[in-house]
């Protein structure tokens, strides 16, 4: 397995999901709301592909893919989670 590739599927792939997360409308991370409808979807559009090409490389199809959509999972769970602990704190801190 070569490392470099592995670094590059799972950063990308998490740089993907998030960036994905960010364009939604109903995401709590950014105080300012979503990204602008122009750009919205084309930066996570982007990095989330050359993610599942670089796990194709590393492992066989059907485990690329489950590791993917696990990693894209993982992600997309834990992202209104922290979205919603960083807006708590952010009121905290305007007080």
């Amino acid at each position: 397995m070569n490392p470099v590739l592995v670094v590059v599927a799972a950063g990308t792939g998490v740089a993907g999901a998030v960036l994905l997360y960010l364009a939604s409308p109903q995401q709590s991370w950014r105080a300012a709301g979503p990204w602008p409808a122009r750009a919205r979807g084309w930066p996570g559009g982007l990095c989330v592909p050359v993610s599942l090409l670089a796990l194709l490389q590393l492992l066989g199809a059907l485990a690329a893919v489950f590791t993917w959509l696990t990693l894209l999972m993982l992600v997309w769970s834990v992202m209104p989670f922290a979205g919603a602990w960083r807006a708590r704190h952010r009121k905290r801190a305007n007080r």
